[in-house]
């Protein structure tokens, strides 16, 4: 048997064993994290050679904005002589590296710990090779559990909580039942019969909008996640870059199907039960649900805001831009193209976002992003 029948005659024998029908995140689980088998744990998934592109294929531009919050935050701490900076879910790991090579270049005293945390046993394979021969010492952990509380830390992650398996609802008559899946020669979406007792916590005036039969999704481990964060910011700030939308606008009326979509070689497919570990499997972040989650957590919602403005706004990238156009030659010219992919709303100005939060006490935002905070759209009414 290849990998590919062995991975699904596991996810339907789970799907027998529940009874017929499995959840969505059960599924979801399986497809990408399954030990040896799941699309995270087996493939070379990122760049041009992989199934999709992310922010540190097109560029220095992310690792130039993390680096202007990072500097922000370490003077915000008050220029402590030591601290941590911790990323988590770090993928190929040059990011990391790319940030790190971005600090040294400036009057900051370096990170006395630095800590990669990731989930996947085959990319910190991957991360430890890079990371040997960056010259930095990085500590790699599994969980942030493993971490434990600090003092002045800086926290970051990339398109993290995209990645978070999902459950999925039919609202039907008033109610939430859970969209989960079968198996009958292949994998199919079945309906719960009873109502969910521990649906989604979508606020009533958005779900009231909601057309009988309405599907979409919403992320179960939030909360988990931002608890987890929250043991390990003992006094510190966490930076989150993402795609999503506020609750009202992730939970469009019109948007019937929710956001779970699949990417294999660089096309975006809505065939989600299909092919698992063959393929990603990914939902769009409520920063609504997220803000909610880390403020019962005891992290303050800081900021908010789309990454093209963030990054328009910030001096680094700012500083680049101008190096670039003073020489225009085919290099500059093909890393223009990649900010204006990172930087415009067509591109993945608009849809992603930095959610900047605190720990408590830490109450100021980055002086150079201050008008363009749009914190009150995710904020719980």
């Amino acid at each position: 048997m290849t990998d590919k029948q062995i991975l699904e005659t596991i996810i339907s024998q789970r799907i027998h064993d529940a009874g017929g029908m499995l959840p969505f995140n059960a599924f979801m689980q399986a497809a990408l994290y399954e030990p040896g088998l799941g699309y995270y744990e087996t493939k070379d998934i990122f760049g041009d050679h992989g199934d999709f592109v992310t922010a540190p294929d097109l560029g220095p531009w992310l690792e130039l904005g993390l680096c202007d919050l990072l500097l922000w935050g370490w003077k915000a701490l008050g220029c402590p002589t030591e601290w941590v900076l911790v990323e988590q879910g770090g993928g190929s790991g040059r990011l990391l590296v790319g940030v790190l090579n971005q600090l040294a270049k400036h009057n900051i005293n370096m990170p006395s710990r630095i800590i990669e945390v990731e989930y996947s046993r085959h990319l910190q394979t991957q991360q430890k090779e890079l990371f040997t021969n960056s010259g930095f010492s990085i500590e790699h952990v599994s969980t942030l559990a493993e971490v434990g509380e600090l003092e002045n830390v800086l926290a970051f992650s990339n398109e993290l909580p995209d990645a978070f398996p999902v459950r999925c609802f039919r609202y039907k008559s008033g109610e939430f039942l859970e969209r989960g899946v079968g198996y009958d020669g292949g994998f199919i979406w079945l309906d719960g019969a009873l109502p969910l007792l521990d649906g989604p916590g979508i606020s009533e005036r958005v779900r009231n909008q909601f057309p009988d039969g309405y599907v979409s999704e919403w992320n179960p481990d939030l909360y988990s996640w931002q608890r987890d964060l929250a043991s390990v910011v003992g006094r510190g700030y966490t930076f989150c870059v993402d795609y999503g939308y506020a609750e009202q606008e992730y939970y469009r009326p019109n948007r019937e199907e929710g956001t779970l979509l699949a990417h294999f070689q660089h096309q975006a497919v809505h065939t989600v039960l299909e092919n698992p570990g063959q393929q990603d499997i990914t939902a769009h972040v409520d920063f609504t649900a997220l803000q909610r989650a880390g403020t019962a957590c005891g992290l303050q919602p800081l900021l908010w805001m789309p990454q093209g403005a963030w990054l328009a706004q910030s001096p680094l990238v700012q500083e680049k831009v101008q190096a670039l156009a003073a020489n225009p030659d085919a290099e500059s010219l093909k890393m223009m193209t990649q900010a204006r992919r990172m930087l415009l709303p067509f591109g993945m100005g608009e849809m992603f976002k930095v959610f900047v939060q605190a720990s408590a006490g830490l109450n100021s935002t980055p002086p150079f992003l201050g008008q363009f905070n749009r914190l009150r759209d995710i904020l719980s009414p």
